[in-house]
Order: C-alpha cells, then sequence, then structure tokens
C-alpha cells in the first residue's frame, strides 16, 4: 500500500514539474522573441538616423563643394556603422562622393 501512495506521487509531481516547466519554456520563449524584436526596432531605428543624418550631412558638404577631415571622419564612422546595422548599399555612392571632396574651401 505504501508503495502504491509513493507511486501515485511521484507520478503526480513528476506531471507539476512536467507542465510547469513547459509553461516556463513558453514563457521564456515568449520574453525573448520580445526582446529580440526590440533590439532589431532599434537597430532599424538607429539604422534610419544614421541614413537620415548622411543625407543631410552628404548634402551640404556636396553643396559647398569641400569636407573638412573631421567631418569626413564622423561621416564615414556613420557609414561604417549604417551598414555594420544591416544598412543596403543606397548610401555608397554619397559615401564616395563625400570621401572625394577637398578638404579644404578651393579659392576661386
Amino acid at each position: 500500500m505504501i508503495e502504491f501512495i509513493m507511486q501515485y506521487w511521484l507520478e503526480v509531481i513528476f506531471g507539476v514539474v512536467v507542465a510547469g516547466v513547459g509553461t516556463v519554456s513558453i514563457s521564456l520563449r515568449s520574453k525573448l522573441k520580445k526582446q529580440l524584436d526590440k533590439e532589431k526596432a532599434l537597430e532599424n531605428g538607429v539604422c534610419s538616423l544614421l541614413r537620415a543624418e548622411m543625407i543631410r550631412s552628404g548634402e551640404k558638404y556636396i553643396q559647398k563643394r569641400y569636407c573638412k577631415i573631421y567631418a569626413k571622419d564622423a561621416f564615414d564612422k556613420a557609414y561604417i556603422a549604417y551598414h555594420e546595422l544591416g544598412g543596403n548599399g543606397t548610401m555608397t555612392e554619397l559615401h564616395e562622393q563625400v570621401m572625394n571632396l577637398p578638404t579644404q574651401e578651393r579659392k576661386e
């Protein structure tokens, strides 16, 4: 009789543990997915901000027809970060134009 009760309770306890682990696993997966979704949204947001800044500053320097060395460095770092975050190649042409600008204003 004691063996029957011990076996019964062990089955009940094992069932509760297995059910609890399954629930925890689903909860952890849900939290992990939410965290990954937030991370992706942040990456996309930063990528968009970098792109907007490169367009703004790139057009400014192209219009001026020169770009100081510190500004080129900042532009280049933004371009590298943009690509590391998954930005596509649409900024490559603008990057090349800015990098090819002289660093001093030409006296005419």
